[in-house]
């Protein structure tokens, strides 16, 4: 089966802006946001707090282009790597943005799966580069597929995943598998991007993830352990690329007063109990999730509950037009949804439904509106029978 290619301005991208409040007074199982209850559950440092080390009086001030010195130095103890292979970034959308602009020219290729991270697929597409979603197993991407393109196509720069847990579908990649596909790309001197926003959030079992080095690229975030709001994440690397990502980077270092709180939090016994509770807490709502959907019948029933993360990725029941369903449930029921479509050209059949952030009342309202919107639907006879894609053509596109 040939790759489906994404090209830039194929179609066109949604550029919508993030509205928070609009996220709050609808039901929307689009936005894979944490729980603000879980904000509260948390001992949070003085933003000035003296006993990090760091003086008053740098705390107001630009810091280091890497971040502030003192966080990166906890940062490279609690991964057990060097000082020079950590850069702090304003969140891991800004470390996927300093990754693509170091690697891709426009015209380059960059690889990863059908589906994908929806920020990742824009921020790629935006620089230019053309992106081929390969097929996807229980394991992760076909690794045959993978070889064949590495083989043929001498423009591919890199490969970008989230192997903990993989965002849409929740799947975790096995270190084995993930070390095969390092491999395949060191032989062809090229990166693995691993985004391990979710890694700490296992809901069985800790993860076991590459450690980064040689051609491994680690990406981390403070948003699902702590809160968005702060905009601290890191990219872990060797030291040649932290340097080449510092030349890129023109912000005045990221706040040093944000910073100063995750170095509080990160030094304090509190946030180890903290993500312990976050692992119960949404455990807990995939469960209520994964109950209401097998009662459900929007959806097949294949489905793979997550061991992470703040998704279930699901095939919607046979004979239902995904963009009639979804226009439906908005207009209709102030329910938001987001076509798989733009997840990967094959995945136009799914949704992905986040649990992560409405509370259970709400996964309830939510997920009885679209069955009552299932059956007015099926009533009225339209539900149209969905397009057949051909597998053959390797032109496809993705809105995000």
């Amino acid at each position: 089966m040939k790759p489906f290619i994404s090209h830039r301005g194929s179609i066109a991208l949604d550029l919508t802006p993030f509205n928070y409040p609009g996220a709050k007074q609808t039901i929307n199982f689009g936005y894979g946001l944490p729980d603000p209850v879980t904000f509260g559950e948390l001992v949070w440092p003085d933003a000035f707090k003296q006993g990090t080390g760091i003086g008053a009086t740098d705390l107001p001030q630009y810091t280091d282009v890497l971040g502030l010195p003192e966080l990166v130095a906890e940062l490279a103890l609690r991964y057990g790597v060097r000082h020079d292979q950590v850069i702090v970034t304003a969140g891991a959308s800004q470390a996927i943005q300093l990754l693509a602009e170091l690697s891709i020219d426009p015209g380059d290729v960059v690889l990863t799966e059908d589906p994908s991270y929806l920020g990742a697929l824009r921020t790629f597409s935006l620089t230019g580069a053309t992106v081929l979603q390969l097929s996807m197993s229980a394991d992760g991407v076909d690794l045959n597929e993978l070889e064949a393109i590495l083989q043929s196509n001498f423009r591919v720069k890199l490969f970008y995943t989230t192997p903990a847990f993989h965002n849409p579908t929740g799947r975790e990649l096995s270190r084995a598998h993930m070390e095969r596909v390092a491999a395949l790309l060191a032989d062809h001197g090229l990166p693995l991007l691993q985004d391990l926003v979710y890694a700490e959030l296992p809901y069985n079992e800790d993860v076991d993830w590459l450690a980064p080095g040689k051609n491994v690229i680690n990406i981390h975030s403070v948003s699902n352990i702590a809160g968005p709001g702060l905009r601290v994440g890191w990219i872990l690397a060797e030291p040649d690329i932290i340097k080449r990502l510092a030349r890129l980077k023109h912000d005045g270092g990221v706040s040093p007063i944000v910073s100063n709180i995750v170095l509080g939090l990160l030094q304090s016994r509190d946030l180890h109990q903290h993500i312990n509770r976050l692992r119960q807490h949404y455990r807990d709502k995939r469960d209520t999730m994964h109950i209401l959907l097998q009662g459900s019948r929007i959806c097949e029933q294949e489905y793979i509950v997550p061991s992470g993360g703040f998704s279930f990725w699901v095939r919607l029941a046979a004979g239902t037009d995904a963009e009639t369903f979804i226009t439906a449930a908005r207009e209709l029921h102030d329910v938001h949804l987001i076509h798989g479509r733009n997840y990967g050209p094959r995945s136009g059949g799914h949704l992905r439904l986040c649990f992560s952030y409405l509370p259970k009342s709400s996964l309830e309202q939510g997920l009885a509106r679209l069955d009552h919107l299932h059956a007015e639907l099926c009533n009225q006879s339209r539900l149209l029978a969905p397009k057949v894609e051909d597998p053959d053509n390797d032109i496809g596109g993705f809105s995000v």
